[in-house]
């Protein structure tokens, strides 16, 4: 077993990116010093983990070299050691979707993501796992192999960020820049155990983020951190732009609901109880628990959702299709996702447009929604990280949930609001399990309020995961 990223030590790991910038602008260390003590963990843990599957070692050095030549901070993120996602452009190195076919295939200019980065002064160290053409939530493919979950190498990472999350929870990489349409920042940073958002649909350009080189700004996928603390994803945002939030919201100032317990999705016995332990603590900091009805019906919304999702990527299915052929996975008849699947596939721009439609208006319901509630609590999955097991196909993979097996893609259910509504959606460690595994609570709030969840996660963490918060005599908090 890793042990989660240590608070600082003689090796020079700091606990996060925050702290790291300002011992450099306080001259209590370099960026190369940094550098060299994220360099050392890769080599003792990534050959593990398998989280890091590209290094630019020597690049790394001369940027970090920069920094401290530098008369000024370079920017937000000055001198700290960053990882980007395999599938983002970064000039001179590979992306390769995690497709042998495309394993010497060189990016010729950065992606949007990569130029806001080194804008912000941030290290360039390397790119992380993958599925391939990110079409799983288990994070392996045929080229790197697959990616450990840090906390428990027989489970998964997630996916399709696995690699991302991997690497921040290890202390191999500060901040990681992911992407997600269906959970795939999301659900790493619950099996993992760190911050990740799902950030406001169209805040951060995916230039620089397809298989095709397509040029358009896709259909509900967002890229966004992955970080190691609430004031990282903060920090994170101002390097994308993001306008500086003054507001300190107290807990003692929330309101918030909490996610309808649905059959379609069940949940974890044991995860359920944490979470329920997670709005207790809400409670007793202060915040306002409201009931409110949920304003439409959540199957019909997750239909939607993936009817949509499928046909933004309607493109790239045929490069997965090519793909599999080329590595012989062998097709099985359809079930009723993979029929779902195709259906999104195959839509005629009428019928996407119809579906749109009824999107806006889920939108608007939710706009009103918002209006009383800041943030709805929702589970960041159906449970802790599930076992390890590649070389399943996604319609057919199943996670083990209160003794049973049930399909993976159930989860849509619980991301369908981030994604389907363009909602920011950031996931916070929430509690550990009783074997150790760590478990996150996911914050939505309304189109916009990025910053606003950042603030809320940073109080979230000062106050209602200290012990102290509720009295002694609640021995059976699984989240102490």
């Amino acid at each position: 077993m890793v042990l989660p990223v240590p608070r600082y030590d003689a090796a020079g790991i700091y606990p996060d990116a925050t702290a790291l910038v300002q011992a450099i602008q306080s001259r209590q260390t370099t960026s190369t010093a940094a550098l060299e003590a994220c360099l050392d963990r890769i080599r003792n843990i990534n050959p593990e983990l398998n989280a890091i599957v590209h290094l630019d070692e020597d690049g790394a050095r001369k940027a970090a070299a920069q920094c401290d030549a530098a008369s000024a901070p370079l920017g937000v993120l000055h001198g700290v050691p960053v990882t980007v996602k395999e599938c983002f452009d970064w000039a001179g190195h590979p992306t390769t979707w995690g497709d042998p076919a495309r394993a010497d295939d060189i990016a010729e200019q950065d992606s949007d993501v990569v130029t806001a980065l080194k804008r912000a002064g941030a290290v360039m160290v390397g790119k992380t796992n993958i599925p391939a053409y990110l079409d799983d939530w288990e994070t392996d493919n045929p080229l790197f192999g697959s990616t450990h979950n840090p906390h428990d190498h027989a489970r998964s990472a997630g996916g399709s960020s696995g690699g991302s999350a991997a690497a921040v929870a290890s202390g191999m990489s500060y901040i990681d820049i992911g992407s997600d349409q269906g959970g795939s920042i999301r659900l790493p940073a619950h099996c993992c155990g760190v911050y990740g958002l799902k950030p406001s649909w169209g805040s951060i350009s995916l230039r620089g983020h397809s298989p095709l080189g397509e040029l358009r700004q896709p259909d509900i996928g967002a890229a966004g951190p992955l970080t190691r603390s609430a004031q990282d994803v903060g920090l994170s945002l101002e390097a994308f732009g993001f306008a500086q939030s003054a507001d300190a919201w107290g807990l003692d100032e929330l309101t918030f609901a909490v996610f309808p317990t649905h059959l379609d999705c069940p949940i974890d016995a044991a995860y359920s109880a944490s979470l329920d332990q997670f709005c207790k603590r809400l409670r007793a900091a202060g915040a306002t628990q409201l009931h409110s009805e949920f304003p439409f019906d959540l199957t019909r919304a997750t239909e939607v959702m993936n009817l949509l999702v499928w046909a933004e990527t309607s493109r790239k299915a045929r490069l997965v299709q090519a793909f599999r052929n080329r590595v012989n996975t062998t097709d099985q008849p359809q079930n009723a996702y993979g029929r779902l699947n195709a259906a999104g596939n195959n839509l005629s721009h009428h019928d996407w447009l119809e579906l749109h439609e009824e999107r806006l208006v889920y939108c608007e319901r939710l706009r009103v929604f918002f209006e009383e509630v800041d943030i709805l609590i929702c589970p960041a999955a159906a449970g802790p990280a599930p076992p390890l097991r590649p070389g399943v196909e996604v319609t057919r993979r199943t996670v083990p949930i209160n003794g049973q097996e049930e399909p993976i893609l159930k989860q849509h259910l619980i991301y369908m609001m981030g994604s389907l509504c363009y909602l920011p959606s950031l996931v916070v460690p929430a509690g550990v399990t009783a074997d150790g595994m760590p478990v996150g609570a996911q914050m939505v709030g309304p189109r916009g309020s990025d910053l606003r969840l950042a603030a809320i996660a940073g109080n979230l963490g000062l106050q209602i995961l200290n012990p102290n918060v509720l009295d002694d005599a609640n021995h059976d908090d699984p989240l102490r």
